[in-house]
């Protein structure tokens, strides 16, 4: 096959996933192409351009992959479109395997490991072999890929390898050093899919106390997710494991997500019936009113959620609304900033009520204010209408649109926020 027919093949196949896809992995055999798609430029080709283009499509139809419709022009005959009525056709001209009989091998596989392995895996493994489609194998996914991750689902449902990082692991499993991660990366797409379906996708459930059902391989990504806490309050563990950690001088300490999914609940020393919480989107703010010798009169407990909020932040603040405490936020005033606090409402199913975040503030330091793309302008359209009538927000959104800036968090002044004031001052 030479450049020219390998050039149309190629183009017929992309069209095939891109179509797979579209239609939520449904199998099409046939398709059709319009000639401008595959060469648009046509028209402006030279002449032996074109007619090497015209040669290799002819002679994919002596093959017998495609059929060729012509059109009558002044400048004489053209191609219209080109039909290929048996898809599987080209993939086997280009030396690649059938994505269909592909599929089904692949479904076969999932179906068969439902009688292996243990029952919490069955409603994952029962969705894929069901409705793996052509669509995943223009994702990457191939047989040997999904016998992989098979073989690491077996590795977890046998024994949890805690004592091996993720290349050793993968070393282990593979022999060789980054197969995990690659892995990780080309399920990633299909596990969101199948989590969306309500089914338990294993590499992406949260983490129990105990042993996870199925078990959490989230930290096979190499990330390890952290957040700090400030506030004289009292951890107790959810398995009682041991005696509570107490913060008695309310220092700022940090805990990963392995330390966080074990605790149960905190309390504040004082036994606040309703204490409160500040999330602080930016470090530098958090390090500020986190301090533990200017805490502000009304808060008890500040958490630093880094941005868009990582698991270990969204896993303190889930404990934290659990335990009864009330929730505020104090974040950039741009779009963005908005949005995080309105995932940190969403994380505590909880109303979260926003601190110096308001068309006031935001006017005070309106001469520093940075200005913003359009990009992050098109960030506000995200903005959920039951975000926008919490008190503040909506005039503030007005006035970030309608000056095209924001201002971060890190140039105001919290002193000036009336009972947000550290104590004393």
């Amino acid at each position: 096959m030479n450049d020219g027919e390998l050039k149309i093949v190629n183009a017929f196949i992309s069209r095939y996933f891109v179509s797979a896809a579209r239609a939520g992995g449904m199998e099409k055999n046939s398709l059709r192409l319009q000639s401008a798609s595959i060469f648009p430029d046509f028209d402006s080709a030279l002449p032996d351009e074109k007619e090497s283009w015209l040669e290799a499509a002819e002679e994919l139809e002596r093959k017998g992959l495609l059929i060729l419709n012509w059109e009558k022009r002044n400048k004489g005959e053209r191609l219209k479109t080109l039909n290929c009525p048996d898809i599987g056709k080209l993939f086997e001209e280009s030396g690649r395997k059938n994505p269909k009989a592909e599929a089904e091998k692949i479904r076969a596989l999932f179906g068969e490991k439902v009688r292996d392995l243990p029952q919490d895996y069955h409603p994952f493994l029962n969705y894929l072999s069901r409705h793996f489609s052509p669509a995943e194998i223009g994702r990457g996914i191939d047989l040997e890929a999904a016998g992989d991750l098979v073989l690491l689902l077996e590795t977890f449902a046998s024994a949890k390898p805690a004592d091996l990082t993720t290349r050793a692991l993968s070393i282990s499993l593979y022999r060789d050093s980054k197969r995990l991660e690659h892995l990780l990366d080309l399920f990633n797409p299909l596990l969101s899919q199948v989590q969306k379906q309500g089914r338990a996708a294993p590499l992406l459930c949260e983490t129990g106390h105990d042993r996870p059902s199925p078990p959490d391989l989230s930290f096979l990504r190499r990330s390890f997710p952290e957040t700090m806490i400030s506030g004289k309050i009292i951890f107790e563990y959810g398995d009682n494991s041991g005696p509570p950690l107490v913060n008695a001088d309310g220092l700022i300490l940090g805990f990963p997500l392995q330390s966080i999914l074990k605790i149960g609940t905190i309390k504040t020393i004082n036994a606040k019936e309703t204490p409160a919480v500040l999330t602080i989107e930016n470090l530098e703010t958090f390090y500020v009113l986190g301090d533990p010798d200017k805490f502000a009169q009304d808060i008890d407990v500040f958490l630093y959620v880094g941005g868009y909020l990582n698991q270990a932040a969204a896993a303190m603040i889930k404990i934290l609304s659990a335990s009864g405490f009330r929730f505020y936020h104090a974040g950039d005033l741009d779009p963005d900033g908005i949005l995080i606090l309105q995932n940190v409402r969403d994380i505590a199913e909880k109303p979260v009520s926003p601190v110096a975040m308001n068309a006031a503030v935001f006017d005070r330091y309106l001469p520093w204010a940075r200005p913003l793309t359009a990009n992050m302008l098109d960030q506000t359209k995200k903005i959920r209408e039951d975000t926008k009538t919490i008190p503040g927000l909506e005039d503030l959104i007005r006035r970030i649109i309608k000056t095209g800036r924001g201002v971060e968090q890190e140039i105001i002044d919290y002193r000036e926020e009336g009972k947000f004031s550290p104590a004393g001052q």
